[in-house]
């Protein structure tokens, strides 16, 4: 999955109630969404817990859904 998909998938599974996100961390996805850049090796660990608790494969990961 690419950065943009990934950002896009967490977005979709908070609007479905599949997982919640904080507003800091919403922002920081539609944020990816629009503009995708490099992240800090602390975005990406963040972003990979979010994929993780959300049941959404991880970045460069396949999308088994």
């Amino acid at each position: 999955m690419k950065l943009d998909d990934a950002a896009f998938a967490l977005l979709e599974a908070h609007r479905a109630g599949k997982t919640r996100l904080t507003r800091k961390a919403g922002s920081l996805c539609g944020q990816l969404v629009t503009h995708p850049q490099p992240l800090t090796e602390a975005q990406a660990d963040w972003i990979g817990k979010l994929l993780d608790r959300a049941g959404l494969p991880p970045i460069g990961g396949t999308d088994n859904a």
